[in-house]
């Protein structure tokens, strides 16, 4: 799972840069191209789109920062904090955005301005899992396979066995 996000944040990013020359060099701006989609049902999104969504909020710089967990969760680790992990037993505070892999966004406590305060028990198992290993103050990437997010039923944004990425930004605990 891991060589295939850093291969498709990778393209994204090659695709994007090959956007701006191409504008650069004509003086205009060019229509984006758009992706093939895998799933028939998904709509089409122009690789533009899908770029500024993965990066939104944070960017994988360096991806040697990476803790992969149980199940193949993954951990990028865009600034690490210096305060303590929070237990299952605590309450976190963090904001965070969510989005789909085809860079779909389907909940964002950054868009609305209110971070989300809640006990790390009643959260997704991928946050439980997650949030335990990264110190209070940290800003991370999360790649969350569908078995530790809403699994195979979903929920009301979210499909049914879809794969989750969060930027997350770990605020305090209590």
């Amino acid at each position: 799972m891991h060589r295939v996000v850093v291969m498709i944040l990778g393209s994204l990013l090659w695709i994007g840069a090959c956007d701006q020359a191409s504008s650069s060099e004509e003086g205009q701006q060019t229509a984006p191209e758009k992706v093939q989609t895998v799933e028939e049902s998904t709509p089409e999104v122009s690789a533009s789109d899908i770029k500024e969504k993965l990066e939104v909020p944070y960017v994988i710089q360096d991806s040697s920062q990476v803790l992969t967990l149980q199940d193949g969760l993954e951990v990028y680790f865009i600034e690490k904090g210096t305060g303590p992990s929070p237990s299952i037993q605590r309450n976190v505070l963090f904001h965070y955005h969510g989005m789909l892999t085809d860079g779909t966004v389907f909940d964002s406590s950054f868009e609305r301005g209110q971070p989300l305060d809640s006990p790390l028990s009643r959260l997704i198992r991928g946050w439980q899992i997650a949030l335990e290993q990264v110190p209070l103050g940290s800003k991370v990437k999360l790649v969350i396979p569908p078995e530790l997010g809403y699994g195979a039923q979903g929920s009301t944004n979210v499909p049914p066995n879809a794969t989750l990425i969060f930027d997350i930004e770990l605020i305090s605990m209590y």
